[in-house]
């Protein structure tokens, strides 16, 4: 009997409404970020007409998110369950509670309105076994497990069901030859531990696209549909489209999202330079009012430059030109110059303190730098006090 094909949508890692107090006044923007790629998911289900939607885990990015993202995505999957497709879930290490003071998964409450089935169990695989197009489609999964060590396989604790035509399941755990950098330390999948039977395991937790096959087995991670920090600054994002037989994977599309860009731009002051004017001339040529801008800024400044360099400064010249900046300067350091006095040997650190300070003084009088005449002021006066509790007389 000629068959249909059974198809899926996969999707993982959308962490939707996110914590980004950092960007301050665009963190609502921030977070309609997440949402918006989220629907662009939503909107191509519905073109694309699956049987199954599989959510991978980390639908949300904490397990209280806000009242706005919870309507926002209760009405998403009200619109796909409307269409027939039905919804499977799992909870990732974001929105699967820690302790029962933590409270429930925000993924019950879609379950409870019919929206979903979601595999709460921690410990053990759920399942569901149900006909599409002729096929017994076995789906399975298991949330994550806040309590497993790092160093175990999940599935050498977990047995997978494989008792339908075409077998699915559905881990949010690290798989091992996919090598996820330590900042997505978690349990991890060996590769035989794998079972023959299963045609596709649906994973999350790793935000960057991959795709393997063992024996007939694809595992596949989509990668999040928004990127979430500047370690993903150059990873493409997206959702998975399979269609698949009881022969195995027929087809494996990755549908890209459209994320928001995110830049960085490293610059190096040297000793002569502006460092305001500099930074400035940097980036101001190449300009994206979408791109949230990291500008990293290294080098050594005399003295007489860390008075002029100024982050407020930065921002306000670069405002509008970017969706927003970051500034990381942790690496630019400041060069103490020696001061060029006479009889320096003869002087006590306290006196040869007064005599500097009262040189860089006299220096920015002679300019009309009212706000740098106070600050080497208030400077001189704490050192001075700092110095004699020290006994530097």
């Amino acid at each position: 009997m000629d068959r249909r094909l059974v198809r899926i949508i996969h999707l993982a890692d959308t962490h939707l409404d996110p914590t980004v107090r950092y960007l301050g006044p665009k963190e609502q923007d921030r977070r309609r970020d997440f949402l918006e790629a989220f629907n662009y998911v939503v909107e191509k289900t519905i073109e694309l007409k699956p049987d199954i939607m599989l959510v991978a885990g980390d639908l949300y990015d904490k397990v209280n998110p806000r009242n706005p993202a919870r309507t926002w995505v209760m009405r998403a999957f009200r619109r796909i369950r409307s269409e027939g497709i039905k919804v499977y879930a799992i909870g990732g290490n974001h929105d699967t509670p820690r302790s029962v003071e933590e409270g429930a998964s925000p993924l019950h409450e879609l379950e409870a309105a019919g929206y979903m089935r979601f595999f709460s169990n921690v410990s053990s695989m759920d399942a569901d076994t149900i006909e599409i197009h002729g096929y017994r489609v076995c789906v399975s999964g298991a949330s994550f497990n806040h309590t497993m060590p790092y160093e175990e396989d999940p599935l050498e604790s977990m047995k997978v069901p494989c008792e339908g035509d075409i077998n699915v399941s559905m881990l949010h755990y690290n798989y091992s030859p996919a090598r996820a950098p330590p900042i997505w330390i978690a349990p991890t999948i060996k590769e035989t531990s794998v079972p023959r039977e299963l045609h596709y395991l649906a994973l999350g937790h790793f935000h960057r696209y991959y795709k393997t096959q063992v024996g007939m087995t694809y595992i596949v991670y989509p990668g999040g549909t928004e990127r979430r920090s500047f370690a993903e600054e150059d990873e493409r994002k997206g959702f998975v489209y399979v269609e698949v037989s009881e022969e195995g994977v027929q087809k494996l599309d990755f549908i890209e999202t459209k994320p928001r860009p995110l830049r960085t731009v490293e610059v190096t002051l040297k000793e002569d330079d502006d460092p305001v004017s500099s930074v400035i001339a940097a980036v101001a040529g190449d300009s994206d009012p979408k791109a949230i801008l990291r500008l990293r800024i290294r080098g050594r400044l005399p003295l007489d430059k860390l008075v002029r360099y100024s982050r407020d400064m930065i921002l306000r010249r670069l405002e509008g030109l970017f969706f927003h900046t970051i500034i990381d300067d942790k690496e630019l350091e400041y060069v103490l110059e020696q001061p060029e006095l006479a009889d320096l040997e003869e002087l006590s650190p306290l006196k040869l303190y007064e005599e500097y300070l009262a040189s860089l003084i006299r220096e920015v009088s002679g300019v009309g730098d009212e706000k740098r005449r106070r600050v080497l002021q208030e400077a001189l006066q704490i050192g001075k006090e700092l110095l004699r509790e020290v006994g530097a007389w």
